[in-house]
Order: C-alpha cells, then structure tokens, then sequence
C-alpha cells in the first residue's frame, strides 16, 4: 500500500476533498452534482481572488463550447448548498459581467495523507446530469515499483504481471461502460437540451415582478419598485420581447405572491421573480427567470455588490435574461440594455422615490414626485430620464384636474424638451411631447410626429401607443385608434388605463354596445377603478339606462369624492332629465370653486346636458383658454347638442380643427 499526498480544504463547517470527490458538513456527506463539486473545487483553489467566467469554463469544460448559463446554474447550486457564512455573507461572491470569488477563508490541508486504494490513475471522463461533459481531477500515478491493491480491506501482493493483466482489464470493462454510459447519456442531454432551446425561442413575453424584501419586516420599496421600473425601462427596448408595464406588475407585491401564477394571469411565458435588500453601502440581490409554462428555471443567481455598482448589476440581470430567453438582439439593442442615464447613486436613488410616487397616480403622489425628479436633477443636470418623469408628472397632475394645465403645461414641455435635448432617444419623453402637441399647442401634425417617433424608438412602449390611439380616435379616425389601443391591450393586457380607454374610445364612436362590454370588462379586473364608471355612466346614460348610468356615476363619486366625479355625476343628472339635480350639483361646485381649483370644463358638460347652449358655450370658451379640451372637440359625444351652432364651428375653425 502506498502513501499518496493530497490536498484538502477546510472552510467553516465544510470538508472538500477533491480527490475522493467529498464536500462533508460536520462529517456529514453533503450532496453535489460532479460539476458542481468541480467549480467548488477550482473556487476553493484560489480563495480570496477573482476567477474570470472564462477561465472557468475553459477549467470545467475544456475543449467543448458550453453556454455560459450551465455554469450560472451551478454557482447558483453552491450558494442555495453552502448557504451564508457565520459573518452573515455568502460564501461566493458574484462579480458582474466578470467572474465568481470564494469569500470564507480557508485552509488547506495538504500535508495530510491516507492510505489509497493503488490503481492506475487515468484521465475519466464521464457525463453528468445537465448533459455536459465533465472530468474527474487527474491523480498522480503510482511508483513503478508498487503493484499493491487493497481488496476487501485485506492486502495482497500481485505479480507485476497479473497486477497489469488485471488492471488492464478493469481498465478495458470501464472504458467501455463509461462509452457506452457516455453514448446513451450525451444523446439524452441532445434531446434535453434541444427541447430546452425550443422551448427557450418561443418566449416572447415576459413580467418583471416586483422585488421582495430578503428580509420581511426591512423592505425598502422604494428600491424594490426601483428596480423592477428600471429592468422593464431596459427590457422594453427589446423588439422581440413583451414586457408588461410596472402599473400592471404593481399589484403582485404580496410577498406569499407565486411567481408562476402571476405570469400565468399576466399571460407571459417567463417571470423574473428576485429579492433585494440594502444592508450598509451594498445591496443584496437574488434573482430568477422562470418559464410560466411548466415552473422551471432558466436561470437564477445571487448577487452582492457595493451599492455604487447597482447600475452593473442592472446590465448584468437584464443581459442574462436576453441571452436566456434567447433573443437575438440589435447592435443598438445591446447598447440599451448597457446604457445608464445617470452615474450618480444618490441621483439614481431620488428617482427611483420619484417614479414610486408617480406610480401612485395620486395627487400627493404627483406632487412629492415632482420633488424627487427636481432633487435627482438638481445633483445631476444631465439626468435625462429624470426630465422625462418631470414632464410625466406634470402631465398628469395637470390632465386630472388637480392644477390648471395654463400652469403644468409649460413646465410639462419645458422638461420633456430637456430630456430629448440630453438624449433624443428616449421614447418616454417624445410620447410626452405629444400629448402635449395635443392638448396644450393643439399642434396636430407634430403631435401625430412625436407619437410615431416614440413607437419606431420602442415599439413596446405601451403608452405611446395607448395615446397615440386616444388621439386618432378623437381625430374622427375611429377604426386606426382602436387599433392602435389594441395594440397597446396586447402589450400590456391588465392594465386598467388601457383597458378603460379602450371602451371609451368605442364610446367616442358611438358604439356604446361595445363600450360597455370593454367597461364592464375592465371592472372585473378591479372594481374600484373609478375612471372606468365615468365612461361606462355615460354609455349607459346614451343608451337611455339611466338607472344604470347613476348607479355607475354614483360608484365613481363614492370612490373618488373630487371636483371631477362630482361634475361626472351633475352631467348623468342632465342627460337623464334630473334638471333639479344638475342644478344643485352646479351649485356646489360654484361654491367649491372658491376654496379650490374647479375645472370648468365641469360646468361645460353639464350646462350642455341641460340644453342651456350660452352658459355652454361661455364656459367652452373658459375650457379652450385653459386648455380643458381641444381635440376632443372635434368627435366626442358630449358635444354633439352644440354642433349645429354656428358658435362651435368657429371654436373648431381657431383651434385648428374642421366639421
């Protein structure tokens, strides 16, 4: 029997011995895939230091071309075995876009030695379960002079030649059951994997979910949201790929939610689920790309950087999520997905607040996120998208009445200009600067340009073309607009907005059948979304179902009891022959008008309702010099009663507009 040196690892609790092919836990057997023991092996071996991804791979499959995910997979393996060290870390950290490197110290033990079973060490190949060739660690070969064996514990003495003819037929049996292990093993792995990359090219779809806390009672939302925002903005460049908006995503925040399910009624085929959590000056993330279909996963693995590198790890999540589903990407695609608008940490961070609020679609929301895209500019001038949520801020606050569009509108323009000035490739901000074309200059041909020219930039972008719909509908152009509309369903099919559109833009083209199916719809997704009563109030209210249409007006005002739904509620009362009603409720909007901005574009519908056509049209004429309506002059409904007065044909003839 010989004494054959090796070396063994020591780290924390764990055992590696890599010539027996062993990781022990407090001497118990800890289960490993070979390759998986094998990365473990080359990152234990050079603890402490960076291991490039190639170098890597070319030590764990040397000579074959293997996808870069197979060995994602496997760190992704030894990090859910290995679990945290006792300082609280991972034991191997991800750098991205470069490499792994094994974090614990530890100890080498090679001056140790057993008594080995002496055979005749060779190079073995095998094949291991994911399909991929893989190689065992090479041993050294014992002294000539020694031809022992030990067999069955008890040691005998061989001849040179019987201990040769032996081996040597040992050595014929396995080479042939390894081969013929290999040749029905490497035809499964084929099989496998081509029904992987099949199953891989068709997924075209895809949610970004929003990130859960790794610790429950520590969330950070603001970042959580954050990085789901950010992701889709990056993924939504992808022409090939669609991904749902975060307004649609928003409401699977529950941190029980299942992934799978999730994208199931998002109707995506892949998910990216993940974890995230801030602890000092670094950020922990966990992700994972599941496939909807049957739960598997495509990829998944564990991040922890310095926070200062969150913008690295962003390329790197969002570039392994292309090369997984796989997509064959653009040249400019490529430099999307890499791009950063912003440099600044503490800049970043103010807009992620920012977008938060936003995303609230709340006149406090509205009003601290127009703080927050101001502070992130103030630290960082050039921050182009943070300009963009400025004029989308501003849009909003102003379109739903909270302020007079007279003092949001040319802020709204302002900030858009600035962001295209900085980076005129950013579809968000010319799809701002069409509505503003819209419904502030009344500009119609640049409106219809900007809206184009967002789409051709992202044509994933589903609120250009949700607006862009909304304008050729109200254009009179009512087949092209609900098209349009459509298309942005498709890309986005949860989202309320889009859907409640949808059924007004029927509304607009009198098929008010259509409407209300689209409406009620809309409400079975949530039966709290107010904009959707007003619609479907008013469809009801053309339809002559009056009881249905106050009931509806009434649901709107109970859920939202502003300026807005009260005039909403006045208007129904007209249409339905309520003049008493409508009258009381104008009044109080009068009264309401002194403490607070009241939108006369209120009074407006609901004189018009009345039939009274000079209070009508004095208060249009206060609702054009506010910029209450302009083109949806041309074909909405409410205006029909005015049409034939020559009073609005000359309103239409100086916005710009025609019969």
């Amino acid at each position: 029997m010989s004494k054959e040196p090796f070396n063994c690892y020591q780290f924390g609790p764990y055992r590696l011995d890599p010539n027996e092919g062993r990781l022990l836990r407090n001497g118990e057997p800890v289960p490993l895939t070979p390759k998986a023991l094998a990365t473990l092996v080359v990152l234990v071996q050079r603890s402490g230091r960076l291991v490039e991804k190639d170098e890597l791979m070319k030590l764990l499959w040397p000579g074959s071309f293997v996808e870069e995910s197979n060995l994602a997979q496997h760190v992704w393996t030894l990090r859910r075995t290995l679990g945290e060290n006792q300082a609280g870390h991972e034991y191997i950290e991800t750098v991205p876009k470069r490499g792994y490197r094994f974090m614990a110290e530890v100890q080498d033990l090679g001056d140790e030695s057993f008594e080995l079973v002496a055979e005749r060490r060779t190079l073995t190949h095998i094949v291991t379960e994911d399909g991929v060739e893989a190689s065992e660690w090479p041993r050294e070969r014992l002294p000539e002079s020694d031809a022992g064996y030990l067999i069955g514990g008890k040691r005998r003495w061989l001849t040179r030649r019987r201990a040769l003819a032996v081996g040597g037929l040992g050595l014929l049996l396995l080479t042939v059951s390894v081969l013929t292990l290999r040749w029905w093993r490497s035809g499964e792995a084929r099989r496998t994997e081509a029904a992987r990359a099949a199953t891989r090219t068709k997924l075209t779809s895809m949610a970004v979910l929003p990130f859960k806390p790794l610790v429950a009672n520590d969330r950070d939302e603001y970042l959580e949201m954050g990085m789901v925002d950010v992701l889709i903005t990056k993924l939504s460049n992808i022409r090939q790929l669609k991904v749902r908006s975060i307004s649609t995503v928003r409401k699977y925040a529950d941190l029980q939610q299942d992934p799978v399910a999730a994208g199931r009624e998002l109707q995506v085929e892949a998910v990216l689920d993940g974890s995230i959590q801030r602890v000092g000056d670094r950020v922990r993330v966990t992700v994972r790309l599941l496939n909807v279909q049957d739960g598997t996963s495509l990829w998944a693995d564990k991040f922890d950087e310095p926070f200062t590198n969150i913008f690295a790890l962003q390329d790197s999540i969002s570039e392994r999520v292309a090369a997984e589903l796989p997509l064959n990407l653009s040249r400019e695609e490529k430099a999307r997905l890499s791009r950063h608008y912003t440099e600044n940490t503490e800049a970043f961070q103010l807009y992620l607040k920012g977008r938060y609020f936003w995303n609230k679609r709340t006149a406090e929301g509205l009003k601290k996120a127009i703080e927050y895209f101001n502070q992130a500019i103030a630290i960082d001038p050039r921050y182009a998208q943070a300009y963009a949520g400025l004029a989308d801020s501003y849009l909003l606050i102003g379109g739903y009445g909270l302020i007079s569009q007279e003092e949001t509108i040319p802020k709204a323009k302002a900030a858009a200009e600035k962001a295209l000035e900085i980076d005129d490739t950013l579809a968000e901000a010319h799809t701002s600067l069409g509505l503003i074309y819209q419904n502030y200059e009344w500009n119609w041909a640049e409106c219809e340009k900007e809206y184009r020219r967002a789409i051709e930039l992202n044509p994933n972008y589903a609120t250009a073309h949700h607006w862009y719909g909304e304008h050729l509908a109200l254009m009179g152009r009512f087949d092209e607009g609900i098209a349009e509309i459509q298309r942005a369903q498709e890309i986005d099919p949860l989202s309320l907005i889009i859907n409640t559109d949808l059924g007004a833009s029927f509304s607009r083209a009198r098929q008010y059948d259509q409407a209300i199916e689209q409406l009620r719809k809309t409400l079975e997704m949530d039966p709290n979304f107010e904009r959707a009563y007003a619609f479907l109030a008013y469809a009801y209210a053309q339809k002559g179902m009056c009881q249905e249409a106050v009931a509806a007006a009434q649901k709107r005002r109970q859920l939202n009891p502003g300026a807005d739904s009260l005039a909403g509620l006045g208007q129904i009362y007209a249409t339905c022959g309520k003049r008493g009603e409508a009258e009381n409720i104008i009044a109080k909007l009068k009264k309401l008008s002194k403490h607070q901005y009241v939108s006369p574009l209120g009074f407006t519908v609901i004189y018009t309702a009345l039939g009274e056509k000079d209070q009508a049209f004095a208060w249009l004429e206060k609702s054009c010099a506010e910029r209450e309506v302009g083109v949806n002059l041309k074909t909405d409904p409410i205006f029909d009663p005015l049409r034939s007065d020559p009073r609005f044909a000359d309103l239409l003839r100086r916005i710009g507009l025609s019969q």
